[in-house]
Parts: C-alpha cells; sequence; structure tokens
C-alpha cells in the first residue's frame, strides 16, 4: 500500500495510524530506504508493509473519526521550546538552581 505523507507527519506517526504500532516504524524505514527519523515532507509518497500487526482496531480509529497524526516539530514550535529556556530566561533560585 502506499499513501502521501501529510505536513508534519513522521515516519512514527505513519507506523501508528496506518499499521496499529510504532512497532512498524522500521519496516516502513527500510521497505522506503529512509531513516526512521527522516523529516518527511507533504506529498512523499511512502510504502507501507502488507502486513497485519494485529492492531486494527487502531488503524480502525484514526480512519473512523478522520484523524491523521502529524506531530513533528516545526522551527516555530523549537523556537517556542528553546525560547524558555537559558540563560536569558532563567532566574537564579526560582528556575535556575546554583549548586
Amino acid at each position: 500500500m502506499e499513501i502521501i505523507a501529510l505536513h508534519n507527519q513522521t515516519l512514527a506517526d505513519i507506523a501508528v495510524r496506518h499499521c496499529g504500532t510504532i512497532g512498524a516504524l522500521v519496516e516502513i524505514a527500510i521497505l522506503n530506504n529512509i531513516s526512521i527519523t527522516t523529516d518527511l515532507y507533504a506529498g512523499q509518497i511512502i510504502q507501507i508493509p502488507s502486513k497485519d500487526y494485529g492492531n486494527q482496531e487502531v488503524v480502525n480509529y484514526f480512519a473512523t473519526n478522520k484523524v491523521e497524526p502529524a506531530t513533528a516539530l516545526t522551527k516555530e514550535h523549537i523556537a517556542l521550546i528553546e525560547g524558555n529556556s537559558g540563560i536569558g530566561y532563567w532566574i537564579i533560585e526560582n528556575n535556575f538552581i546554583v549548586q
């Protein structure tokens, strides 16, 4: 089966969405000759193993509820996370403890 990667989807998202388990992650990566951490782009064709992972209820849940996991961090997300840390943010004895 082939699927088209959506914006901000990771291989992990695709494994859970289309196979019902993160256990399919490595097989999907191997099948597509990419790393499990490869950043996907929207519209990228991804091959899905034609294997029953025994989690059809999870696959059905996503399909029935029209849920498409897309959990990749964007540059904006990373900037938000990093923006709240570091020497310019920490306050001594508040969130920066000197030992």
